[in-house]
């Protein structure tokens, strides 16, 4: 029988773009949907989704993605990523026309959205120093998201 392989845990430094992404995801998805789920119930632990509006607990939703395929210009772009349910985000492949109908009541004009789809297309380049920032911004504000109600006025 042959020896089972040790598993070494992989450093920062021995990180690829996809440990990366796979690092900093699940912080920016919890910051999407606590940011959701106080906009539109303004507490921090149940939220509605975007496009077909019933309320889940925090868990229950996603970030979805208005602009579907998770490329790079996208992933991260906190105009086009929304708390959803696991129906429409996955089951109804993003409710696209709800979703888009959601962005102009949000403010954002036709030329905001063209501008959106074409930039979508663009590539990026992360650098380590970027996920790293990232990854205390969004941890740093859903902490405060959290900790501070809705109305607080400094």
């Amino acid at each position: 029988m042959a020896a089972k392989k040790k598993r070494t845990r992989k450093t920062k430094d021995d990180f690829t773009k996809t440990d990366w992404i796979n690092w900093l995801w699940p912080v920016f998805s919890k910051y999407i949907r606590t940011r959701d789920c106080i906009r539109t119930t303004g507490s921090p632990l149940c939220g509605r989704c975007v496009t077909c509006g019933k309320k889940y607990p925090l868990g229950k939703l996603q970030a979805g993605h208005f602009i579907p395929g998770r490329t790079d210009a996208i992933l991260f772009d906190v105009r086009q990523v929304h708390a959803q349910c696991y129906r429409c985000n996955m089951k109804l492949q993003g409710m696209w026309h709800k979703y888009f109908l959601f962005m102009l009541d949000e403010g954002h004009t036709h030329e905001d959205i063209m501008a959106m789809i074409e930039e979508s297309e663009d590539k990026v380049e992360f650098s380590r120093e970027w996920f790293e920032q990232s990854m205390e911004y969004y941890l740093t504000e859903t902490k405060n998201m959290v900790e501070e109600p809705p109305d607080a006025e400094l």
